[in-house]
């Protein structure tokens, strides 16, 4: 395997090779959700909710740029590598839009896909958080923890809303 940087190619099963595959994973990751999390925000019809995909919108943006930086820090390009797994999460928020009503019960449904988007990323940046302070990159890891710690914060604000959201949807059900 073969990872390319500015300063020239990284080869071979090394834990850095590790570290920029997923590095470049996320980058990719958080640019194509940032995204899907605009497209929610159109499709959530409870006010809170819609606010906590805004939020998310901007903290998207937040953590590119602090992977941008830890990429800078590294002497990389900002790059891409697809992750199949984001496409999967992305269709199948795209399918509760398509076909769920606007009402509770398709809020249920986009908060059902909000946090398994929102696990991916404290996965994501706490694989890579460990990676970089093993590797001895402290300022890169500071900037994942800081993105992992408002994708943990956005998941506790997507379980609050459930609570409310998720009876209405019962109700509406009854």
């Amino acid at each position: 395997m073969k990872t390319q940087s500015k300063t020239g190619t990284v080869e071979g099963e090394s834990l850095e090779s590790v570290f920029l595959t997923e590095l470049t994973e996320a980058y990719f990751a958080q640019q194509e959700l940032g995204k899907l999390y605009a497209r929610l925000t159109t499709a959530a019809q409870n006010a809170e909710l819609k606010k906590a995909f805004e939020q998310q919108v901007h903290n998207t943006t937040l953590q590119i740029s602090r992977m941008e930086k830890c990429m800078e820090m590294l002497e990389l390009k900002p790059d891409t590598v697809h992750a199949a797994v984001v496409d999967g999460m992305i269709e199948a928020a795209e399918d509760i839009i398509d076909n769920f009503s606007e009402g509770p019960v398709r809020d249920t449904a986009l908060i059902a896909a909000a946090q398994k988007i929102e696990h991916y990323g404290i996965s994501a940046y706490g694989t890579l958080r460990t990676l970089a302070t093993v590797m001895g990159r402290v300022q890169c890891a500071t900037l994942l923890e800081e993105n992992k710690d408002e994708e943990a914060e956005t998941d506790e604000e997507l379980t609050r809303l459930a609570m409310s959201i998720n009876q209405s949807a019962n109700n509406a059900n009854s």
